[in-house]
């Protein structure tokens, strides 16, 4: 195939992938996490730096929204938009690393197909978060740690430091990623000299690998103390529930089937169908190292790239176990968005590898199928057209506001959603405040973000006459209590998308 019928391909699989995750992109209303993103950039540069160390994440990803919306404006769409980019470039970068890993241009155009069609990695592209620019800097950082040990060139290792380096910056749990390169330069390390520390010292892979590593440390030293001071507030305080009998079955099943649904475990049929996609995983890891092995050594490669795709793909598993067991919990289904790119691509490297032509082809197929149909069945299990939730609620208030009206907010988690909608869609004289008794938040319900001209108090009753309240039933929020002299004319529900959302309330509320 030529060059230009590759770049054509992989254009055409890219556009698919896409357009899989634009579709009726702003269908569902913005919610609490990127409602938070909006929030924070729209603050000056420096203080959203500061505004973003008071709460749980590095600020690559905020830099480069703010970026885009200096240009691209902070409306819904745009903000989304961002995400679908890397997205894009996710599965492009899926090519370039498995091709050039497996020397194979089958097994990197199965993997941007996959990749493409994973209804996994589709639900994390619909977010205006850090999930894809994550993953986009994963494969780039694999890619260029691959060319690094082959060709043992400085540039390479220059490359993959920064790229390391910027990925330190999107997300922590990259850090398990990280690792997982880590535990693979040291595999590679000892098998090369068989584990003698006279040669490894000699070894000029071992010193560039060194002042790699050194430099990702330097990069990152400047933003140290304050991740050390997120840790410190995420140990004494975070919502991710503990780890559960059930929770690492129910990860591999959405993974391969998402659903908003917990599956059923009741049952040994049911049991098993849930268990299934961790088995199924499992026997993709052995057959990887069992088959690819073989084959990658016999192209001459200085390594072989199976181990890579295995341990990046089992290593941020491992880690966030132990580490949930031993301590606080980081176990949550989204955090597994960078290892399931190597789940996916394993699976696209060993369905490339199958001899008999007609077989490949048969169940590539019903793979892509597979893929697509599961991305399909999520979609219409979401019913998000019959669930308008904070967009709708939005729309109907401003349609009935009256000049002397006023706004209130009772949940932080529902709140910067409105305040998006009521700033982004429409001019009105009025604003949305949050009710608050002391003024403050914690860190995971929006701290950071809020304002002192965000808040109002218990005064809010008496200066007012007419008030429009909007409630969440969402992240165990209550619908807010007003003093016996009001009175409720009238109330609206607009469910959201996803159970942990509930439902938004609008209340219209006039004093005796």
């Amino acid at each position: 195939m030529s060059r230009q019928n590759v770049i054509v391909l992989l254009i055409i699989i890219a556009i698919v992938g896409v357009g899989l995750r634009s579709y009726e992109l702003t269908a569902r209303s913005l919610w609490f996490d990127e409602a938070f993103s909006w929030r924070l950039i729209q603050f000056p540069l420096t203080e959203m730096i500061a505004r973003d160390a008071a709460d749980v994440h590095p600020p690559l990803y905020y830099i480069l929204l703010k970026l885009w919306s200096v240009v691209f404006a902070t409306s819904l769409v745009s903000i989304r938009l961002f995400s679908v980019m890397f997205a894009g470039f996710t599965i492009v970068m899926g090519y370039v690393f498995v091709n050039d890993a497996l020397r194979s241009r089958r097994a990197g155009f199965m993997a941007a197909i996959l990749l493409a069609l994973s209804g996994f990695q589709i639900q994390f592209a619909w977010e205006a978060r850090m999930y894809t620019l994550g993953t986009f800097f994963v494969l780039l950082s694999s890619w260029f740690l691959l060319r690094a040990v082959r060709h043992r060139r400085v540039y390479d290792w220059l490359f993959y430091a920064l790229s390391v380096s910027a990925l330190s910056y999107v997300h922590y749990y990259a850090f398990f990623s990280i690792a997982a390169q880590a535990v693979f330069i040291f595999g590679f390390i000892v098998v090369a000299t068989k584990g003698r520390l006279g040669e490894i010292i000699q070894l000029r892979t071992f010193w560039l690998a060194v002042g790699a590593f050194v430099l990702i440390v330097a990069l990152f030293i400047p933003w140290l103390p304050t991740f050390l001071a997120q840790n410190s507030q995420v140990q004494e305080s975070y919502w991710i529930p503990s780890i559960g009998g059930w929770s690492i079955p129910d990860t591999f099943y959405r993974m391969l089937a998402p659903t908003s649904l917990i599956p059923n475990h009741v049952g040994v049929g049911w049991i098993a169908l849930a268990a299934l996609p961790m088995l199924a995983t499992g026997v993709v890891w052995l057959l990887l190292v069992l088959l690819v092995r073989r084959s990658v050594q016999r192209l001459g490669t200085v390594h072989d790239a199976a181990w890579l795709i295995f341990l990046s793909g089992t290593v941020p598993f491992v880690l966030s176990i132990v580490l949930s067991f031993t301590g606080q919990s980081l176990y949550q289904d989204r955090f597994f968005v960078f290892a399931h790119l190597f789940i996916v691509i394993g699976l696209a490297v060993l369905l490339s590898r199958i001899p008999h032509k007609a077989i490949r082809l048969t169940l590539i197929t019903l793979v892509s199928v597979g893929f697509l149909f599961a991305f399909v069945s999520y979609w219409a299990e979401l019913e998000i057209k019959a669930k308008p939730g904070a967009h709708e609620a939005t729309r109907q208030l401003v349609s009935q506001l009256q000049p002397e009206d006023k706004i209130i907010v009772s949940s932080p988690f529902v709140y910067f959603a409105i305040l998006h909608y009521v700033s982004e869609d429409y001019d009105l004289d009025v604003r949305p405040y949050l009710y608050s008794e002391t003024g403050k938040l914690s860190h995971f319900a929006g701290g950071p973000i809020l304002t002192d001209e965000d808040v109002v108090g218990p005064d809010i009753f008496e200066e007012s006459s007419n008030l429009w309240v909007v409630d969440t039933t969402g992240f165990g929020s209550s619908k807010l209590s007003l003093p016996a002299s009001w009175q409720l004319l009238s109330s609206e529900v607009f469910p959201e998308v996803f159970a942990h959302q509930a439902d938004v309330f609008i209340s219209y509320y006039t004093k005796d």
